[in-house]
């Protein structure tokens, strides 16, 4: 049962990741963003025009954001029988998963803000365009410390037979570093550190979905060795 609910929970997360993307993607026509130094008029003018795919992009993207949950979860369950009894690095993970992936579902929610009202002037339409992409690329720094901890806890694992393998405590320090970029958008309205830019979206996005992937793959590797028994 535990195994079932712990495979249920993994899926979970490919669903969400899933969801965001048709969101982000083919319905509100966001991927690649806006370039953030096009003018208001001109973002207006494209929420205007995509005022529906965008509408049912976002309630995607803020339904996704809650069904990270149950992937994040199956996560803090691996890395809690790591850790055993004294569990820091698992209640970490726990408090930051809950204060950065809010941020995702508060992206959907301004994307929604800016359509809602097209005869709204422009400036505040781009405003509230802005906010969503901020929300959505800036929270690098959670992000960030979720993953050099996810990381730690997994190299801690000194058992012979490890509960993750090590290759994916690697990969979760070195997808945090790439990550940290995304940190910049504010400064920059062009160029790599712009939220449409190479460093703060493209390298982050193309990591986050290979780290993505690799974690269900991992941790169903991990579940079907029913390394969770005795729990």
């Amino acid at each position: 049962m535990k195994s079932t609910t712990m495979k249920l929970c993994t899926y979970m997360g490919a669903v969400a990741g899933t969801l965001m993307f048709i969101g982000i993607w083919p319905l509100a026509q966001m991927f690649p963003p806006l370039a953030p130094a096009l003018p208001a008029a001109e973002v207006a003018d494209y929420y205007r025009a995509h005022q529906t795919g965008i509408l049912v992009g976002a309630i995607l993207i803020m339904a996704c954001s809650v069904l990270f949950f149950p992937f994040l979860a199956a996560v803090a369950t691996f890395l809690k029988k790591i850790e055993g009894p004294v569990s820091p690095l698992t209640w970490a993970f726990v408090m930051i998963c809950a204060y950065g992936f809010v941020t995702v579902f508060f992206a959907g929610l301004f994307f929604t803000a800016a359509a809602y009202r097209p005869d709204n002037p422009d400036a505040i339409i781009a405003t509230l365009s802005d906010i969503a992409f901020f929300l959505f690329v800036m929270p690098a720094v959670p992000a960030f410390v979720q993953n050099v901890v996810t990381g730690i806890a997994i190299l801690g694992d000194k058992r012979a037979q490890p509960i993750l393998p090590r290759w994916l405590g690697y990969m979760n320090l070195w997808t945090g570093v790439l990550l940290l970029p995304g940190l910049a958008v504010g400064l920059f309205k062009v160029g790599p550190f712009a939220w449409n830019g190479v460093l703060a979206f493209w390298v982050p996005a193309v990591v986050f979905g290979i780290w993505f992937n690799l974690m269900i793959f991992a941790m169903l590797g991990s579940i079907k060795r029913n390394v969770l028994a005795g729990e």
